[in-house]
């Protein structure tokens, strides 16, 4: 889980990595009396935890949104519930505006969309040398080939300084 330091001078609190990643984001908010409202922002950078939303007008930090996107590569669209949790109100030309939502809840496959996005070309260069080495070809089973596979990438991780193996 990388850690990066804000723009405060503290810690930053992210969990997750971000992604500069431009795709229209629909979202919703309603009470038990209907709709509040509806609008389609772009995104400015998407994580598996969240995403900062630019915007000129601002929804009250704590609003709980319902989420929708899709992201390019990734064929399940992502639907969230999320909250606001930062504002950003830009001065001069170099700061934009927008606001932050942490996603608190993910529907569907909307985790494994996000983190598909993020780790998809890693996983995939990683089988394409694994399947360069002919291991595959050794196990005749599905579910002993899919096990392998994945032992393999955690040792090429652990290898890599990035990964660990559970005890």
């Amino acid at each position: 889980m990388a850690k990066k330091s804000s723009k405060r001078g503290g810690a930053d609190r992210r969990r997750f990595p971000r992604k500069a990643t431009v795709v229209k984001v629909r979202l919703e908010a309603s009470s038990s009396r209907g709709m509040i409202f509806e609008a389609s922002l772009p995104s400015r950078d998407v994580s598996i935890g969240g995403v900062f939303l630019e915007s000129e007008f601002f929804v009250k930090l704590g609003s709980e949104l319902e989420v929708r996107f899709e992201l390019p590569g990734v064929d399940e669209p992502v639907h969230v519930k999320g909250a606001v949790i930062r504002e950003q109100r830009g001065r001069g030309d170099d700061q934009r505006s927008g606001f932050a939502i942490e996603f608190t809840n993910f529907y569907e496959d909307a985790e494994q969309a996000l983190a598909t996005y993020f780790l998809a070309p890693e996983v995939n260069r990683f089988v394409q040398a694994y399947r360069r080495r002919g291991r595959h070809r050794r196990i005749r089973n599905d579910e002993k080939r899919m096990v392998d596979l994945v032992v393999a990438w955690e040792l090429d991780q652990l290898a890599q300084g990035r990964g660990r193996i559970i005890a």
